[in-house]
Formats: C-alpha cells, structure tokens, sequence
C-alpha cells in the first residue's frame, strides 16, 4: 500500500519533501542544499531560516521521514481489516516501491546506520523509534483483542522484534540484495508465529 501523498502544506514541509527527494536519489552524504531549494521552488535564505544548518536539516527530514512511515500510521488504517491484517498491511507497505517509500526507508536507513554525533538527532532516533515501537504494540493490542493474533510473548517485545526486522529488511532491500516481495515473505514467516489459525 502506497504512502497517501498530498501537497505540502507550507512552505517548510515543501522544502522537507524535497530534501526526503534529493536525499532518497543521492544519500545522505552528497546531498546539496541548492538542489533542495530548486526542487522545493524557495530561496536558500528560506531553507536556512527554517533549517539553520546542515545538522538541523538532517534532523529535520529524519523526522519527516519518520511521521510518514506506513507502519508507525498503522493507526490510521482500513478500521474494517482486523488487528492481524492491519498489522501486516502496514508492515508489508514498508516495502512498497513507489519513490517516496523507498525515499523514507534510505534517510531512516542512513540516520540509524552510523553513530550519532548530534545529540538532539540521537533523541530524534530515540523518540522516533520509541514511537514506532508503540504502534506496532498498539496493533498488536488491536489483533489480541479482536482474537486475530495470538501470543505468550509481551506485546511489547513483539513489536520490537517486528521494527527490528523490518529494519533489517529495509537495510538488505535498499542494498538491492531482496526484492520486496522477498522481504514480504520473510516477514510472512514471522508473523504467521502470531496469526491465530
């Protein structure tokens, strides 16, 4: 399932969106603030009044990225689906190939891959997963109450096994070394250890 894409409200989310664009196509490291404002159609002087400095961006487009993951929205799906199906259809669209999705997997990819030298990027990392991990439980909730989902473990622990391993699929499909489908299927096998038969 696609990212739901609308038009950025203001000026600050356009120039967000564009960063999350110009990062997804050339990395964290060879992204160059001039092509962010060109795409983004704003001066320089805009996106350094919004985002100071390099650092300030990064953290900024990480928590962009981060808002707009499919399966930290999992509240936000079909209210019809029970709590099993939302769960894997939020976690399955973490591997969707439109360009935006891909684009959100590569910035939290480049973030968390490398040490954080930025304190308040580091409590951005934090929260953002703390946050991720807290819906993924809260739909694991959902399927435990509606008896779609079954386990002895702590819903808790669950959830983080499900983020890490999405993570971890995320890392091995921007490599190019799985398809999605590959990872769908692999994330399958887990989840069917929760599914109630």
């Amino acid at each position: 399932m696609p990212v739901e894409t609308q038009k950025p409200a203001s000026k600050r989310d356009r120039i967000l969106a564009a960063a999350a664009q110009v990062i997804g196509e050339r990395g964290l490291d060879a992204f160059v603030v001039k092509d962010i404002t060109a795409l983004a159609g704003v001066t320089p002087q805009l996106t350094y009044y919004h985002f100071p400095n390099r650092q300030a961006l990064v953290r900024g487009v990480f928590q962009y990225a981060a808002e707009r993951a499919p399966s930290v929205n999992l509240l936000h799906l079909d209210r019809e689906a029970s709590g099993y199906e939302a769960l894997r259809g939020a976690l399955h669209a973490e591997f969707d190939d439109s360009p935006e999705v891909r684009d959100l997997n590569l910035i939290w990819n480049e973030v968390t891959a490398l040490p954080i030298e930025d304190p308040e990027l580091a409590e951005a990392v934090r929260r953002a997963t703390e946050r991720w991990n807290e819906q993924v439980t809260i739909g694991i909730l959902r399927g435990l109450a509606d008896g779609s989902i079954v386990t002895a473990a702590a819903p808790q622990a669950v959830a983080e096994l499900l983020t890490a391993l999405v993570e971890g699929l995320s890392q091995r499909w921007l490599a190019g070394l799985i398809s999605p489908d590959d990872a769908r299927r692999t994330l399958d096998v887990v989840l069917s250890t929760i599914r109630r038969a």
